[in-house]
């Protein structure tokens, strides 16, 4: 009998878990489940899409359909795993159309990746508000983008600053709103920073550091951001504030979430049991989702 993998997430950690797993195992059944629209593309493009400098969001995915079926993976997207039981090695997906099905394997390995995350904003449920993860996510930013003049962004990290670059290059007013004292906190020293931050300010982007968004106001829809009692207005905010796990279907099967809100793994990656601490065998973590051992 071929073993059965089933691998959750089809992005980074999900393709490249794949085609590992049929260069090792020319007969094993792998099948990826996806809840995306796309499989495999470069998230860290679209920021560039954007602004224009890719011409289109399909230009991310990384193989065409071809690949997969040349691959041999049964790769199925708009496809959600729902619960996993490590007892009898099943998993329960459900696919677009609402058709459930239950899956065996053999191995299990959970890429289920991180969501976007902001903090408790007052308004930041608004109409306007936006964060970037997905290209349908980019897909409504741009179309906001369309329709507006002025833009705040929330956090000054990598994608803030690459999205503030990508709205400014489309001609919006652009301010960048960060809490810490300088861009790029967690990469760089200050002194580096006030060399980006000049550049910034020479191409018109306004910058507003060390001080929280208070709330962002408007009726249904986003109008200003007010920061230490100053306002800014704003037709579009994009929160670029960082990423956390999805553990929800690791931790809802009893496997262990590390300190970091991961999933915890052992030196191999394994998935350990939430109450006995121990490796669950034939059930691994990676990616985004995943905490791991460094070996320093």
């Amino acid at each position: 009998m071929p073993k059965k993998i089933v691998i959750v997430g089809a992005n980074a950690a999900g393709i490249a878990a794949a085609v590992f797993a049929r260069k090792t195992d020319r007969e094993a059944e792998i099948t990826l489940i996806e809840k995306d629209r796309y499989a495999a593309y470069s998230r860290c493009g679209l920021p560039f899409v954007i602004g224009g400098e890719i011409p289109k969001l399909e230009d991310l995915v990384l193989y065409p359909p071809e690949y997969y079926k040349r691959m041999r993976l049964d790769l199925r997207l708009e496809t959600e795993a729902r619960k996993v039981d490590l007892s009898s090695k099943t998993v329960e997906v459900v696919d677009k159309a609402g058709r459930e099905e239950e899956l065996s394997f053999d191995s299990l390995i959970l890429c289920t990746g991180a969501r976007p995350w902001m903090p408790p904003i007052e308004g930041r449920d608004k109409k306007g508000v936006f964060m970037l993860r997905t290209i349908d996510d980019a897909r409504a930013i741009m179309e906001a983008m369309s329709e507006a003049r002025k833009a705040v962004v929330i956090g000054a990290g990598a994608i803030g600053l690459e999205m503030a670059a990508a709205m400014r290059e489309k001609g919006l007013d652009v301010v960048i709103v960060e809490l810490l004292p300088h861009v790029l906190p967690l990469a760089v020293d200050a002194d580096i920073a006030k060399m980006i931050q000049d550049e910034l300010e020479e191409h018109g982007v306004g910058l507003v550091l060390g001080k929280p968004v208070k709330r962002i106001r408007g009726d249904e829809h986003v109008k200003a951001v007010e920061v230490d009692g100053e306002e800014f207005e704003a037709d579009m905010v994009v929160a670029a504030t960082g990423v956390r796990a999805n553990t929800g279907l690791a931790s809802e099967a009893g496997l262990a979430i590390g300190p970091t809100g991961a999933i915890k793994s052992d030196f191999r990656m394994r998935c350990l049991d939430a109450r006995r601490q121990r490796p669950v065998d034939g059930v691994y973590a990676a990616g985004d989702s995943a905490e791991s051992i460094h070996m320093v």
